[in-house]
């Protein structure tokens, strides 16, 4: 088993914090009067946060667990399996991920209302994930 980088986990798990932050901000208004530069702001941040999990997961599931996940699903998977992402929480980190794919490959496909309408309503599960992560690295 090799070692945790402790200092690139809290990093991480800062930048997840500080741009979910940036995302509660940025809809603090009503959609109708987000402007088009906001609505890419809030992908941009949810591709920020979805590369940091991805980041945190292959850190976690190759150092703590001595796996060599094939995908960023898969090692979420590993912390899954090994009880460091629980329930609601693997969903909703899986669904960020997908959602990053989108963003990346088929942006044009986006429904900015249904993201922002999605990301308005919390981030309780990822924050109860980095929280339990911070506490066990």
């Amino acid at each position: 088993m090799g070692s945790i980088n402790r200092e690139y986990i809290h990093k991480l798990i800062q930048e997840i914090n500080k741009t979910i932050s940036a995302i509660i901000d940025a809809t603090n208004k009503p959609y109708d009067r987000v402007n088009t530069v906001e609505k890419y702001a809030i992908r941009y941040h949810l591709i920020v946060i979805a590369e940091a999990l991805i980041a945190l997961a292959l850190h976690i599931a190759r150092r703590m667990f001595n796996t060599r996940p094939e995908t960023p699903i898969h090692a979420l998977q590993v912390l899954r399996d090994n009880q460091l992402l629980i329930g609601d929480e693997y969903r909703d980190v899986v669904n960020i991920v997908k959602l990053r794919n989108l963003l990346v490959h088929r942006y044009w496909t986006i429904d900015d209302e249904k993201i922002y309408n999605t990301v308005k309503k919390d981030f309780k599960n990822i924050q109860r994930f980095l929280k339990r992560i911070s506490h066990v690295i």
